[in-house]
This record gives C-alpha cells, sequence and structure tokens, in this order.
C-alpha cells in the first residue's frame, strides 16, 4: 500500500529527482518547481508517494473551504520508472484517504488537467474522478506560458466525492 509522506529536507533530492516520460512533461511542472512554489503559496502541500521506503510519486495539494469543503489536488506524478505498475491509481487512492484523514469537513476531492492529457484522463476515471462538465481557464505555468497549443488555454474539471 502506498503511502504519502512530507517531503522534508531529509528526502528532497530523492523527491525532486523524480521525473516524467518525456512526452508528459508538457502537462505537469517538475517536482522542484512545485516545491519552490510552497515557499510562495503557504496553503501548498508537498508529499512524496512512497512503496514502502521507495519514492515513486509526487503530490501536491491543498484544502478549500466551500460548499462542500475539499481537496484541491494541484498536481500528482509517477516517476516514469514506476509507471505501467499500477501506481497511478494506487496513488489516487492513498491521497484520498489521507485527504480525509488531514481534514475530515471535505467532501470530495478535485483535480483539473488538460483536455488532450488522454493517459492521465484514463488514470482519473478508473480512479473515481468524473468530469464535472467545467472548465477552467489555465493559469499558465513555465511549462506553457510560450505553448500556442489551444488545448493549453483551458483545464477540464473532475471531482471524486466522498
Amino acid at each position: 500500500m502506498l503511502k504519502l509522506k512530507p517531503v522534508t529536507k531529509d528526502n528532497l533530492i530523492e523527491i525532486t529527482d523524480l521525473e516524467m516520460e518525456d512526452e508528459q512533461k508538457g502537462f505537469v511542472e517538475d517536482n522542484l518547481f512545485s516545491i519552490a512554489e510552497c515557499y510562495l503559496y503557504k496553503e501548498f502541500i508537498p508529499k512524496g508517494i512512497y512503496d514502502g521506503d521507495v519514492p515513486v510519486g509526487f503530490v501536491l495539494y491543498y484544502f478549500v473551504e466551500g460548499d462542500p469543503d475539499y481537496v484541491f489536488l494541484h498536481r500528482i506524478m509517477v516517476d516514469k520508472n514506476q509507471q505501467g505498475k499500477g501506481y497511478g491509481v494506487q496513488a489516487l487512492e492513498a491521497c484520498c484517504e489521507a485527504f480525509k484523514k488531514e481534514f475530515p469537513s471535505i467532501g470530495c476531492v478535485e483535480l483539473i488537467h488538460y483536455p488532450d492529457n488522454d493517459r492521465a484522463a484514463a488514470v482519473y476515471e478508473k480512479a473515481g474522478f468524473h468530469l464535472t462538465g467545467d472548465s477552467v481557464k489555465s493559469a499558465p505555468g513555465r511549462i506553457e506560458r510560450t505553448s500556442t497549443d489551444p488545448n493549453r488555454t483551458f483545464e477540464v474539471v473532475r471531482r471524486r466525492f466522498y
């Protein structure tokens, strides 16, 4: 079973060494950038995803007060050397379990993704994250700031309810 562990000075290097496949790099910021964002956005919570003592992925999330309260799953990734082992769905399950323990008032977990990220969409759907029919304007980060791809102007919303 996968576990989430805080990113600390002791595991920073192993977490920032995790990478996406080359064809996936246009869909999500790297872990070092995500951890740097935590300095600017104090509500962000970075955690490593571990199988025992082996880091297999990374997640960045935050709590949102609303109706219902929810956790926004800002980023999630599985290392390129760990993909194809079922870790994507397992990581999402571990996240949902951990989020509910950390924030008992939440009614769902929300995430967004680019509409052309078919591989991630399949994993999200399999883990119970369903399209809401909503979309949001993308907030361009480092990876897409110079893109002219129309698929980089908005992201689709998915939610998984408890």
